[in-house]
């Protein structure tokens, strides 16, 4: 399974996410994901290098997977993209520390080990100079599931204005690709869902996507992963 990389088109389009999502640039979001195919997987430590020459070692609680789920796991920000990620790894019974030079955002690669094939594997994606809001009490809240959406996305809101309202989807590089439909209760809630597809009906790119709700002021905005 191949995710292509996310890359912004123009230094407008870039400036254009920005303003329309209320967001602000703060290094680069970096993220993790593990495919096991088929094999049990636990990631204890990573250690990243990054640009300017920084090592940061992150204790990777809970980023595990049995033999069929993938999972997925959220890094602090970083300065820039990595020039390497170390992983202390165990896969089924075997320990190893797994290194990824230069690794490309969106790619799967293998966890070369030992193993019967297929071999399980990890990906690495994440963007740059864009932040998700961080909802206030009073804003509505938005929940995205999955994180890594290989089927259908399913977007939660909490708190959000009564009536006919609208979740967009927007590409890394701030164009517009869906809005989604979704009618809110008088308790504030609505779901809406998200088959992957654009406005024309096409299934859209792997990569980064953002969904973005907006009544009155009151934004919310969550980052998702499409997988093809």
């Amino acid at each position: 399974m191949d995710v292509r990389q996310c890359c912004y088109r123009s230094t407008f389009a870039v400036l254009t996410l920005l303003v329309a999502f209320g967001v602000a640039g703060a290094g680069t979001s970096f993220y993790g994901v593990i495919n096991p195919n088929g094999h049990s997987v636990l990631v204890d430590t990573a250690l990243v290098l990054s640009v300017p020459p920084a090592a940061d070692t992150f204790v990777t609680t809970g980023w595990a997977s049995d033999s069929v789920t993938l999972d997925t796991f959220d890094f602090p920000d970083l300065v820039a993209w990595p020039l390497m990620v170390n992983l202390r790894a165990r896969v089924d019974s075997i320990h190893a520390t797994l290194t990824f030079p230069a690794p490309a955002n969106g790619q799967w690669y293998n966890m070369t080990m030992p193993l019967p094939p297929p071999l399980p594997q990890v990906m690495f994606y994440g963007t740059t100079g864009v932040e998700e809001s961080v909802n206030a009490v009073s804003s509505p809240r938005m929940s995205v599931s999955p994180s890594l959406v290989t089927a259908q996305l399913t977007v939660r809101l909490q708190g959000a204005r009564p009536g006919r309202q609208a979740v967009d989807v927007w590409d890394a590089a701030g164009n517009l690709v869906r809005s989604l439909d979704c009618t809110v209760g008088a308790n504030g809630l609505a779901t809406a869902t998200w088959n992957r597809e654009d406005g024309l009906g096409r299934l859209v790119s792997g990569g980064v996507y953002f969904c973005r709700y907006d009544a009155s002021g009151a934004v919310a905005v969550r980052k998702v992963l499409v997988a093809r």
